[in-house]
């Protein structure tokens, strides 16, 4: 929510995209793409490049448009999840509250009723 209210949005153009595989100290292997892209923050042209999941950025082809949110003090920060809005929230509060709802009917509810 601060970053729709404080941050500013660009549309960026996907310039350069390339697979990588990392293998983590356990053993687990993750896969992802680098990806490049160049977008117009505060008047000025702009390029990020890094791996997808520092911007939540998850596929991508060369030639897309994304938008982004940028952080004006330092346009080199991108975000994508600023984006999502409620949805996320949405979706966390939806599972966590049914979650609460089945907590209270099977261990307060349904005892009472069997007891009657």
């Amino acid at each position: 929510m601060h970053h729709q209210a404080a941050w500013q949005r660009t549309v960026a153009t996907v310039t350069d995209v390339s697979p990588y595989s990392e293998t983590r100290a356990n053993g687990l292997t993750t896969d992802g793409i680098n990806v490049v892209v160049s977008y117009v923050a505060n008047d000025a042209p702009m390029t990020w490049s890094g791996k997808d999941k520092d911007i939540g950025l998850y596929k991508a082809a060369r030639g897309d448009r994304i938008e982004f949110y940028y952080d004006p003090a330092d346009p080199s920060s991108l975000d994508t999840a600023a984006m999502k809005g409620w949805r996320g929230g949405l979706l966390l509060l939806a599972v966590t509250g049914g979650f609460t709802l089945f907590y209270i009917w099977f261990f307060w509810l349904r005892g009472r009723h069997a007891t009657a």
